[in-house]
């Protein structure tokens, strides 16, 4: 009778959570999950501070306004180490978010409803595990040619829902774990439709993976695989296919405030329409006295845009003088809080640097669109500036790179951009003590969390750590 009594109990659903088998039982089940994906990339070991920050504080576009109660100041000052890191949240909740994309990706199958909206539903999981695994690899690992096959360690690659009683995983190699994530977004595009929707309903084309959103994203991971013929392919189809156009030069720092998609949006995260959290916005607040605002512009960016760029300090930030010092925020993410806006993930204005880096080490280089696409987004910002007719494909790529990092700045790419193109970090306007750092230091590769090392003999730290 006691067991019988308890028995009862314990199969009882909790009033707060729901089984897999319950969440998955429909396809509204699955939608709900897959809703709960999108919006586990906008916590703050994500896309709300730390894949943000991460890669401009250490590459040099960022400095601190303050010093006192500082976030990724580890990172700042080169001196991570593998117990304290302050990317270890990121690494553990990516996994975390890992893992509820695979139950997403395990149980749909089999869940009551229509056939079309499962692919779909299957094909958005498969492209956020994608950018998760892209993520990672970026952060915690090498770039694919810092070996001549990309045999060196990657991470590990979380293909099925963990459970304690499996084996414990080990780091696959770069090179295959590029080739998971490309395999995973060819599988996606290969099922969605042309329609250039997701299946879930509100929001935006460009809130979801969609055909279109998927192939930016491929072409993005195939330039970080040097994988010229094909980032050219996908950079080129996005571009001709005119679902997106460059903003104008007068709509352009108008485009960082407010909740629609620009024109030049392919994939943004969404805010819903109740947030209220600090996010990455409160962060370059320039009103924000609350002790969150602490990143601004460094000398080393600011100082690469002329009088007449729309990016430049007098029209793309704010400034603030603090203690007899004048500090220059981003208007990217400007508020936070109920006015915070949606993180933009993939853009027009990259695939045109995608296909314009492309363009000239694939095999039979084109410098014709290569300037063509250069001269394009450089003019698009600064109508005064020369027209450039470059012919050498050193100088080219490195024109490439610096309007990369004066475009994409406060976007998550430059010490990426700088480390898959072997170029040594320098920065001069930082008060970190280790200034500079040749591409092949420990320093520019985040240590795996000491815990989850200690935890599982299978997993080999980053060296230096």
């Amino acid at each position: 009778m006691i067991f019988s009594s308890c028995e009862k109990i314990l199969v009882k659903e909790p009033t707060d959570k729901l089984s897999i088998e319950d969440l998955f039982k429909d396809v509204q089940g699955a939608k709900t999950a897959l809703a709960g994906s999108y919006k586990n990339m906008l916590e703050e070991f994500h896309y709300q501070k730390n894949l943000m920050v991460y890669p401009e504080i250490l590459a040099g576009n960022i400095k601190f306004s303050k010093t006192t109660n500082l976030r990724l100041e580890d990172v700042y000052e080169a001196s991570t180490d593998a117990q304290n890191s302050s990317m270890n949240e990121t690494y553990t909740g990516l996994y975390s978010e890992l893992n509820n994309v695979n139950n997403i990706l395990k149980y749909t199958p089999t869940a009551q409803g229509s056939s079309a909206d499962k692919a779909k539903i299957m094909a958005e999981a498969k492209c956020i595990r994608a950018l998760l695994h892209f993520d990672l690899v970026r952060i915690f690992a090498r770039p694919i040619n810092f070996t001549s096959d990309g045999s060196h360690l990657g991470i590990a690659l979380v293909l099925q829902p963990q459970l304690f009683s499996d084996p414990l995983p080990q780091r696959a190699t770069v090179a295959e774990t590029y080739a998971a994530i490309a395999r995973d977004l060819n599988e996606a595009i290969a099922v969605f439709d042309s329609n250039n929707v997701g299946v879930l309903s509100g929001g935006y084309k460009q809130n979801y993976f969609t055909k279109s959103s998927a192939k930016a994203l491929l072409a993005k991971v195939y330039l970080y695989q040097n994988k010229w013929e094909e980032a050219y392919a996908l950079a080129d189809e996005i571009i001709k296919s005119n679902q997106y156009t460059l903003l104008s030069n007068a709509n352009y720092v108008a485009s960082w405030v407010g909740r629609v998609p620009s024109t030049e949006s392919i994939f943004e995260l969404a805010i819903e329409a109740s947030f209220s959290g600090n996010g990455l916005g409160s962060y370059y607040d320039s009103g924000n006295l609350s002790g969150y605002r602490m990143y601004a512009a460094t000398s080393d960016l600011l100082g690469l845009y002329s009088a007449t760029d729309v990016r430049n300090s007098a029209s793309l930030f704010n400034t603030v003088n603090i203690s007899g010092t004048n500090y220059q925020f981003t208007k990217k993410y400007t508020v936070g809080g109920l006015q915070a806006t949606p993180i933009k993930v993939l853009r027009l204005t990259e695939l045109h640097l995608i296909r314009a880096e492309a363009a000239v080490e694939k095999a039979v280089p084109d410098f014709t669109v290569a300037n063509a696409d250069l001269n394009l987004i450089r003019k698009r910002a600064d109508a005064s500036a020369s027209t450039l007719s470059i012919s050498v494909k050193s100088d080219m790529i490195d024109a490439i790179l610096l309007e990369r990092r004066k475009e994409l700045a406060f976007e998550g790419n430059l010490l990426f951009d700088l480390l898959r193109k072997k170029k040594d970090i320098t920065r001069v306007d930082v008060t970190a003590t280790i200034k500079n750092l040749p591409y092949t230091s420990n320093w520019v590769i985040m240590p795996l969390p000491a815990n989850t090392v200690n935890a599982n003999r299978n997993m080999i730290q980053n060296p230096g750590y």
